[in-house]
């Protein structure tokens, strides 16, 4: 790819000089070398991968123009169409194409580069998920050696075909909160030391859900509900109003973010990506799906019924 000698030689070192230790018993064993490879952890791993992964990338765009694969098809209102076919993001990979078996047996071909590459497909922790009515999938799994998964599921700790109107997608979320407001922990935190915790982990907890999804009411009081019962402990009368809390320092209240607040501005940030990431691809398939207005800071408002109920919300 380019990179000079020295820096590769860098990295020759850094992954063949690796030393481990395994604890027996509880106590750590005489130190061995690895035969390639990088501590767990390594900040230099990710990287390395995605160069690697580039290899792959580029090996799917030429089977996509010698059409032996094809990927989900995104047609705009002008006749214009995008192909998305594989999405890569750390070390998830996700493949898409149809359901035949002669795509497959090309997508077992593509995965030669781990033989060029050294990297291996882990196919206990692969799945092929059908979407629809898919009759040989279990001839398809068979081809690539994996399991067979289901929608709705969970990618990426996000839910993939679930309502993102219902309230259970957000249990997780509850079950860590309510585990990190465990009732032992109030008992030996002042206020202040109570305040600090809901300010810096609580309140992050959800982010990555109300970044994409509109949080319901029901969600919402559930959260503030235990927030209030931690900060306050045993006292069975609040002192202070939860909007007087949840109000800015300087006009008096104690900083705490409002759920619904937050929501909306995490949800408003697209709006301006969308405005102002014009090569981005998520949002060339959304402006292909719904068109462009304002000189393309905002999409048509969609008037369909199935399907677009995420991005209308947002």
């Amino acid at each position: 790819m380019g990179f000079g000698v020295r820096w590769c030689r860098w990295i020759r070192t850094c992954i063949s000089i690796v030393q481990f230790s395994v604890l027996v018993n509880g106590s750590p064993a005489d130190f061995f070398r690895s035969l390639r490879g990088l501590r767990q952890g390594d900040r230099l791993s990710p990287m390395l991968f995605l160069v690697m992964m580039k290899v792959f990338n580029k090996m799917m765009k030429r089977v996509k123009v010698a059409s032996l694969l094809r990927g989900f098809r995104a047609d705009g209102r002008r006749g214009e169409r995008v192909c998305v076919s594989h999405i890569l993001f750390a070390d998830n990979t996700i493949l898409i194409h149809d359901a035949d078996e002669e795509h497959i047996l090309h997508v077992r071909m593509l995965l030669c580069f781990q033989t060029v590459t050294g990297l291996k497909v882990n196919a206990l922790k692969s799945e092929k998920v059908p979407i629809g009515e898919v009759p040989n999938i279990h001839v398809l799994a068979e081809i690539l050696g994996c399991r067979i998964g289901s929608l709705p599921m969970t990618y990426l700790s996000m839910p993939l075909r679930a309502s993102y109107k219902s309230p259970t997608i957000w249990n997780p979320i509850l079950e860590k909160i309510e585990r990190k407001l465990a009732g032992w922990k109030k008992i030996y935190l002042s206020k202040g030391g109570r305040l600090m915790l809901l300010k810096s982990t609580l309140s992050s907890l959800p982010t990555y859900f109300l970044s994409l999804f509109t949080i319901p009411t029901l969600v919402t009081n559930k959260i503030e509900r235990l927030q209030r019962d931690f900060l306050w402990g045993d006292s069975k009368t609040h002192l202070v109003g939860w909007d007087k809390v949840c109000a800015p320092l300087e006009n008096g209240g104690l900083g705490v973010r409002k759920l619904t607040n937050f929501n909306k501005t995490l949800l408003g940030k697209w709006l301006w990506r969308f405005g102002v990431e014009e090569t981005r691809f998520w949002r060339r398939v959304v402006a292909l799906k719904f068109g462009e207005e304002w000189g393309g800071w905002t999409s048509k408002l969609d008037r369909g019924v199935h399907g677009y109920g995420l991005w209308r919300s947002i």
